[in-house]
């Protein structure tokens, strides 16, 4: 059985994937997709890799069967997949309870909530744009792009700065986490590969601090450091090529 992983650094549900296969210790097989060049748009991706033409996507090969192929997108999809199938009952449990169904609920509630409140704004693509554009068209994009993304996303940060504000952790000084304890769990993941994104390229959450501190300790741990080494390098060349046009530091004040 091999798992193959096809996806690119530089979007935050294959991070999150890549980087919960890593937390698991499943092996498997990386494949880089050129997303942004159309490569999911082919004939070929569409029909041998996810016909939902998307990143990333997952396909479970058995090597020792003459046996389909089992292939998955959506990431949130893949996520559950990869806990209901790991190794390591225990450890994939602790990211996702699958059998108890109370503990279960929250996280999916948190998952569910993630789309249209964190990924419905997510800014990286008009920063991409902004970077590459001309500079006399930057603080007009800054204006018209990227101020009501940053809007937007301000309420859901809100939110997640009063859950995490009333969480508790039973380690005295640890930072909490969605669901409480000490172990994020799939929800943490998926909203702080999302809110990572724009971190990297250099934006304070300094009027969140329990959201602050909560997505510091997420990018803190060894697999989602190792994992965003791509985006911190491109985080990094935006912040010294375009960060006079971002509102950095005022944006989520």
């Amino acid at each position: 059985m091999t798992v193959h992983l096809y996806a690119h650094r530089l979007s935050q549900p294959s991070r999150a994937a890549e980087i919960l296969l890593r937390e698991l210790d499943m092996p498997y097989a990386w494949h880089t997709v050129d997303f942004a060049n159309g490569e999911t748009r082919t004939d070929t991706f569409a029909a041998q890799i996810n016909p939902l033409q998307t990143i990333p996507a997952l396909v479970v090969r058995d090597t020792t069967a003459n046996a389909a192929p089992f292939a998955l997108g959506e990431s949130h999809a893949i996520l559950r997949y990869l806990c209901r199938t790991a190794r390591n009952r225990d450890l994939a449990a602790q990211w996702y309870p699958s059998d108890d169904a109370e503990r279960c609920a929250p996280v999916d509630l948190w998952m569910a909530w993630h789309h249209n409140h964190v990924r419905a704004y997510d800014m990286f693509h008009d920063i991409m744009n902004l970077h590459f554009t001309l500079p006399m068209l930057k603080y007009e994009l800054q204006s018209t792009a990227l101020k009501p993304l940053q809007d937007g996303l301000r309420a859901g940060l809100a939110t997640l700065e009063h859950h995490l504000g009333h969480q508790k952790n039973p380690s005295s000084g640890a930072a909490a986490t969605l669901c409480g304890g000490e172990q994020p769990t799939l929800a943490d993941l998926v909203i702080a590969c999302e809110l990572y994104q724009i971190a990297a390229v250099g934006y304070r959450f300094d009027g969140f601090p329990q959201l602050a501190r909560w997505l510091e300790a997420m990018a803190n741990r060894r697999h989602f450091r190792d994992v965003s080494q791509e985006i911190d390098a491109q985080g990094q060349t935006i912040r010294e090529q375009s960060g006079a046009y971002l509102d950095l530091a005022g944006a989520f004040s």
